[in-house]
């Protein structure tokens, strides 16, 4: 049985009034950001919304740097690494020349057989020849680590308790991010139907290295799908999409801890993998099956390894930084500025004093491993550009410039609302597009969109106060995976989104936990540890039971309401081809915004259906010579094309099929065979 101490006494006086007014603050935030996620803003909600976070100002002010989370010192002596043979050097001239061969192989837009090999060699020999100390080396310091947790004293029961944690919250984000996949979300969109075509195409021989349908694709995700396949872990339909999705949901969770503990400590690491594991925010983006997901993976993995490499000036830690900066540029394309946050930290570093006049040439030369590694990942990818510039540029050109649209107004004053709106993104107003998140509502819940303010909050405070270092890169980070969102110069309405601006969840995360392990760490101060423990579990259970039902209930309504019913159009056909025998006479008329056909034969396994779609009179007029029994599907409201087949067929019969989903009926026209 837990017992609560409450230390009443003068000498604690100034503690229990900095605790009360933080945590009156944070429950009037509670309750504020609750009426605007279900009511929208008003005026009154933004003055009792600035009242609290006045409340949690007096609070961080009164506490000063007594209680203050300890940000993790900037500079650490890194245990000696064994000085590998200098021959190894000989390998960095070699290794560029076979990234040439790889980098001409690709230009044609396929990965062969010697650009592969060539490209693999390539990495294996850059690695070889700047990696410090030895493989052998490397094994027994991770066997020491792993005997580490076995120890009977203090640290390795801390450490086992540890581990058991982050493995629990895995367990809880696997639950969150694969708990029913296969029904939800339901059905497919037109996105859906293309990343299953492009997959379609690897598994039957073509092996692109930049995927050109839809305005052109970067090829991770393709290549996870059919490994997903070939593997036997799903048909080759939106179930196989959602578990890659799913699956680096679940990856992202130990690098969000990861980074947030290189920061500060344990505690605000596991609350961060917590908030991470459960939130709508990313969760939603990972379900869907697209390739949304792949930039908070490789954001999370890729600043931890940094953030480690600058710490302790690890050559190691800056090469693993840079492979997986370059993994990520072949994921989902707002990674790209990635690439502009990395050369922020790096200058913010030199520009805080944390580089030592005599150590500034390694930084130098770890910076060029760093970005020398990331582009040899690159390389396919870069000589797909060469010759095809234009075609990896056009969606992020679209945005940015009048190429397909006219920018209208100063670009500047529009990116100053873009980002104005962006950051209301998580506490006022989101996303309006139903697939990725709940339209116009809130990225996140108002738990965590409380949580999210009173951190940032704390972590302005700590910046302008006393320049912690942590919150110069977290800012930094914040704006810069902002920015693909931001940056829709010719489509404003776009902003924000919650998928292009998905890079920022890590942060996210990380910023709403640091009120939770603040708050705790005040508890603990006062003489009540319990008291802090039990109603940070209050919170955390709120965010968890909240989030549950957003997604598992509120989303799921309102995107099976939103979406097409491909699957029971699906249903509809194959009951009359396997009835019938005949897989040929199947058609889908096509109308303005309904179904698309290519998710439809998808469900059917025909991923070429395009012969299947009647899209004019002169079709139906074809069809109607040919005597075999068909069956037409179209849209509940598509008069005309059902008046076309009535006088075609007089004989065909028209039956309305009413759908699961309210508002998702649609009509199946029987024609029989004379």
């Amino acid at each position: 049985m837990a017992h609560v101490r409450v230390r009443l006494t003068s000498v604690h006086r100034h503690e229990w009034i900095t605790l009360t007014l933080f945590t009156f603050g944070l429950f009037l935030a509670f309750l504020t950001q609750r009426v605007i996620y279900d009511n929208g803003a008003s005026l009154a909600a933004g003055l009792v919304y600035v009242c609290a976070l006045l409340l949690l100002g007096a609070a961080y002010a009164r506490a000063d740097s007594a209680f203050a989370l300890v940000a993790r010192a900037p500079w650490v002596e890194p245990p000696p690494a064994r000085v590998a043979n200098s021959a190894r050097w000989l390998f960095a001239l070699p290794a560029f020349v076979f990234a040439l061969i790889a980098f001409f192989e690709a230009r044609p837009n396929v990965f062969t057989p010697l650009g592969v090999s060539a490209w693999a060699t390539s990495l294996v020999l850059f690695i070889g020849a700047f990696w410090e100390g030895s493989p052998r080396h490397a094994w027994n310091r991770a066997r020491a680590k792993i005997a580490a947790l076995a120890r009977r004293d203090p640290r390795g029961r801390r450490a086992r308790w540890l581990c058991l944690a982050l493995l629990g919250i895995m367990a809880l984000g696997a639950f969150f991010y694969f708990y029913r996949l296969d029904a939800l979300p339901a059905e497919m969109t037109s996105d859906h139907a293309e990343k299953i075509l492009d997959t379609y195409d690897i598994l039957h021989g073509e092996f692109s290295v930049f995927f050109e349908r839809n305005t052109g694709r970067e090829p991770l995700q393709f290549y996870l799908n059919a490994l997903v396949v070939w593997l036997g872990l799903a048909p080759l339909d939106m179930l196989a999409l959602k578990i890659v999705g799913a699956g680096a949901g679940v990856l992202t969770l130990p690098a969000l801890f990861l980074l947030a503990r290189e920061m500060f400590d344990d505690e605000v690491g596991l609350f961060a993998a917590f908030l991470g594991a459960v939130s709508i925010f990313p969760v939603a983006i990972a379900r869907i099956g697209l390739r949304y997901p792949l930039a908070p993976l490789f954001v999370a993995w890729t600043l931890f390894f940094l953030l480690r490499a600058l710490r302790r000036q690890s050559r190691n830690d800056f090469l693993s930084a840079g492979v997986l900066l370059g993994i990520g540029l072949n994921g989902y394309s707002p990674f790209r500025v990635v690439v502009g946050l990395v050369l922020a930290w790096l200058a913010l570093w030199w520009l805080f004093g944390f580089v030592p006049a005599a150590r500034a040439g390694r930084f130098i030369k770890n910076s060029a491993a760093l970005f020398g590694a990331a582009l040899l990942v690159f390389t396919p990818l870069l000589g797909y550009i060469s010759t095809h510039p234009d075609m990896f540029a056009y969606r992020m050109a679209t945005r940015l410039t009048s190429l397909e649209t006219p920018v209208l107004g100063n670009p500047f004053w529009i990116f100053l609302d873009n980002n104005w709106r962006a950051l209301q993104m998580f506490n006022v107003r989101g996303d309006v597009v139903w697939v990725n998140s709940l339209p116009n509502a809130p990225a996140v819940d108002f738990w965590l969109g409380a949580c999210l303010a009173a951190g940032a909050l704390y972590a302005l405070y700590r910046l302008t106060r006393f320049r912690e270092y942590p919150f110069a890169l977290i800012f930094s980070a914040v704006f810069i995976l902002l920015l693909p969102s931001t940056l829709a110069f010719a489509f404003p309405e776009e902003n924000p989104s919650v998928v292009r601006a998905g890079g920022v969840a890590p942060l996210v995360m990380l910023l709403a936990a640091l009120p939770l392990a603040w708050g705790r760490k005040l508890f603990a101060q006062v003489g009540s540890p319990n008291l802090g423990a039990f109603l940070v579990g209050v919170i955390l259970v709120g965010v968890t039971l909240t989030n549950f039902g957003l997604y598992f209930e509120r989303y799921d309504e309102q995107y099976r309401r939103a979406a097409w019913n491909s699957t029971e159009i699906a249903d509809a056909l194959r009951a009359f081809a396997t009835r019938q025998n005949d897989w040929e006479h199947l058609y889908v008329v096509s109308a303005p915004h309904w179904v698309d056909y290519r998710a439809v034969g998808i469900h059917l396994g025909n991923f070429d259906f395009h012969d299947h779609l009647v899209e004019n009179a002169a079709q139906f007029e074809a069809q109607a010579r040919d005597p075999a029994s068909k069956l037409y599907v179209l849209k509940n409201q598509d008069d005309e094309s059902l008046a076309l087949l009535r006088r075609l067929y007089p004989d065909g019969l028209a039956t309305p099929v009413i759908s699961r989903t309210p508002g998702r009926d649609f009509v199946a026209f029987f024609t029989q065979r004379p």
